[in-house]
């Protein structure tokens, strides 16, 4: 068996709260990879468990008999996370390179010689200012050099490190939340627990970032916070091994505003992934407008104007300005694109992430600060620096593609026109800047930091080592997570249905709908769930089918149209054609003049063998819509199955005279012909078929 898969059994045993399987799997696995230290700690979970087990045995009753057994869980389970990222860091080489670039420094990765060290790098940027201006600077830069360097290795080490115990866990916070450490670092850090949990699920490391969430004044550092823990939610060990989680997550849900921020999180994520579509809507519709409407052309003496026909405004007059008006409205289209939370920048900019930054896997998660060491050369080029301060400030880019914009302008510098270089030199030139109170909004920080994370996950040249939450079964959907069931926030997950239809994510919705509690389980609920259950008819994992949703739907209001029709074609398509009756009967008794009510009434009848009643209907119907194909072809089956070839096959013949030949029409046809005796017509109607019905898959 593979190794990898054996350690995944044993989290299964530990999920299922089978104590003994997964110390028995755990042995098997230590039995393979022996070690001592690991194996020492078995032991020493299996000797208390043994222990427990014979207390038990004996008959006697103690009330801390399963906090005991929880404990004992919880020791496996940190033993086994610590195992497997081991296995992780020693079977990939970029995880066995990232360990062992923090492993061989063999620095004090303690909490308190980090806080230390971070502290020391503050105070030493404030005592920069006593230094002489002629040396200041080439002290700064060796500052920031080496501050960075140490934060790389810093986010490695996190990412590499054992599950924390809480005595760190309480460390870490406090440095997390502590005014005396710089705001990049503090968010970097963030950023590495949770690029840490997502791999493997670390309980200190998440109520560390709930904490940080609710307690810090710092917003950037609370948003990173709020979307490592979110992302990090594992559902499989809170009933199993760490409830802790229910219990967090529900007292912060509490408060309205967390629930209003999650709602807006789970929005964003979305649009985060939405953006390969907006950058293929932008490059198919929006920019070929902009384009060919475009009055100014780039020359090597700089912009110029395009030379304009003398006779355009006589053979077209008011030309020019349906141009100009187009080419607005195709910019005002990507404007409100943006403002709705499209991620527009991210086709140009998922271009610009070859640059060597880009090895560096925590620059990937830095803040954007002009000191860092490779851009500060550019921020402080005399001149740009004014237009570049601007657009890194104010322009509408995360911190990722900030960066990438610094390093793709200092390979075009030399290429811009004198002019155009005199008017970024005097900052008269930025694109679509940011007002401050939005820059500093918190949903405009969850925003960017979103799209970090997704260049990241979409582009990172080794993101397949990394569990990824944008990924279809990834952890994006948390709003469908069990622990947010029944929950303060239920009263907002209707905002979020009405939300995911409107990006017309239909298999979204119908996993939240799957996570109401049953008090919110309304009108709406079931008819909403009866017509996703009935889209996705296939899906085995439906907690409800279309059937029950909208017999649970009438039972709230027995006469809803709607609820009927749904119920109607539910029955139909599980062939039980006698409730199909009834039900599209009591649809006629509320709508008796509707066409398609009609039609499935007959068609049911049909289906039943009750050909004499169906024609009836059918008749009638054929009559008062001759050139409907659907009445005529329900018409013409049910004279087949009555046996009246000879007024079947009229039909057909009219109903195959057309353009669109519908490929059914030609087998029923084709039966029609056979049955009546006519087999060589029959064998070139199935013929023609059967090549009909190849050109319909190939379509598909």
């Amino acid at each position: 068996m593979d190794t990898h898969q054996s350690l995944k059994e044993v989290l299964g045993h530990l999920e299922a709260r089978n104590l003994s399987a997964a110390i028995n799997g755990l042995e098997n696995f230590l039995s393979v990879h022996p070690n001592q230290i690991n194996s020492d700690r078995l032991h020493a979970v299996r000797t208390d468990y043994q222990l427990m087990a014979d207390y038990w045995k004996r008959g006697f009753k103690d009330p801390q008999l399963p906090a005991l057994y929880q404990s004992l869980l919880q020791r496996l389970y940190v033993l086994c996370a610590n195992i497997s990222r081991n296995y992780a860091v020693g079977h990939n080489s970029f995880l066995s390179s990232i360990y062992l670039r923090q492993h061989m420094l063999a620095r004090d990765w303690s909490p308190q010689n980090i806080r230390e060290e971070l502290e020391t790098f503050v105070s030493d940027v404030a005592i920069l200012e006593l230094e002489p201006p002629q040396q200041r600077e080439a002290k700064r830069r060796e500052l920031y050099r080496q501050h960075q360097h140490d934060m790389n290795v810093l986010f490695d080490h996190i990412l590499t490190s054992d599950i924390w115990t809480d005595g760190i866990a309480t460390a870490m916070e406090e440095m997390l939340l502590s005014p005396t450490v710089d705001t990049n670092d503090q968010q970097l850090i963030v950023s590495a627990m949770m690029l840490s949990t997502l791999e493997h699920f670390d309980m200190a490391k998440f109520r560390t970032l709930i904490h940080v969430y609710e307690k810090s004044v710092d917003e950037r550092v609370r948003q990173r916070a709020l979307v490592g823990w979110v992302l990090t939610l594992n559902s499989r060990l809170v009933a199993s091994i760490y409830p802790e989680q229910i219990d967090l997550v529900h007292h912060l849900l509490e408060d309205e505003d967390h629930c209003k921020e999650l709602v807006e999180l789970q929005e964003q994520i979305v649009f985060c992934m939405n953006a390969e579509h907006d950058t293929q809507t932008i490059q198919r519709e929006i920019m070929p407008d902009l384009m060919k409407n475009q009055s100014f052309r780039m020359t090597r003496n700089g912009i110029e104007e395009t030379e304009e026909n003398p006779m355009e405004d006589i053979l077209h007059p008011g030309e020019q300005e349906r141009k100009l008006e187009q080419m607005e409205a195709s910019f005002q289209r990507m404007v409100n694109m943006q403002k709705q939370g499209s991620d527009i920048y991210f086709g140009g900019f998922s271009q610009m992430k070859r640059f060597t930054f880009f090895n560096e896997l925590s620059n990937w998660f830095m803040p954007f600060y002009p000191n860092h060491p490779d851009v500060v050369e550019m921020m402080d080029k005399t001149g740009l620096n004014r237009f570049l301060n601007v657009m890194v400030e104010k322009g509408p880019f995360c911190n990722s593609d900030k960066y990438s914009f610094v390093f793709a302008f200092q390979q075009v510098i030399n290429q811009i026109p004198q002019n155009m270089r005199e008017m970024l030199e005097r900052g008269e030139a930025s694109v679509n800047e940011l007002a401050t109170e939005e820059l500093e909004s918190a949903a405009y920080i969850r925003r960017t930091y979103l799209q970090d994370l997704y260049r990241f996950f979409r582009l990172f040249p080794m993101r397949a080592t990394f569990v990824n939450p944008f990924d279809v079964d990834g952890s994006y959907l948390f709003f469908a997570d069990p622990i947010f069931s029944k929950t303060h926030l239920e009263l907002f997950f209707n905002d979020v249905t009405a939300f995911f239809l409107k990006q017309d994510r239909l298999y979204n919705v119908l996993k939240l709908l799957a996570n109401y509690g049953e008090a919110r389980r309304d009108f709406q609920f079931w008819m909403m769930y009866g017509y996703l259950a009935q889209h996705y008819a296939n899906e085995s994992a439906l907690a409800f089918s279309d059937l029950q949703s909208y017999i649970n739907a009438l039972e709230i209001q027995p006469d809803h149209e709607r609820a009927l029709a749904g119920l109607a074609r539910a029955f139909f398509y599980r062939e039980m054609y006698e409730e199909a009756l009834e039900t599209y009967n009591k649809l006629l008794t509320i709508r008796p003049h509707k066409k398609s009510y009609r039609l499935n009434y007959a068609v049911s009848l049909t289906n039943l063998g009750r050909y004499d009643e169906a024609l009836k209907d059918l008749y009638r119907l054929n009559y008062e819509y001759p050139d409907d194909k659907n009445v005529n072809r329900v018409l013409a089956w049910t004279l087949v199955c009555e046996g009246k070839y000879e007024a079947a096959d009229k039909i057909y013949e009219q109903l195959l005279a057309t353009d669109n030949v519908y490929p059914d029409d030609l087998l029923n046809y084709g039966y029609s012909l056979w049955f009546s005796g006519h087999v060589d017509e029959a064998a070139d109607c199935f013929h023609r078929f059967l090549k009909e019905a190849d050109c319909v898959l190939y379509l598909l």
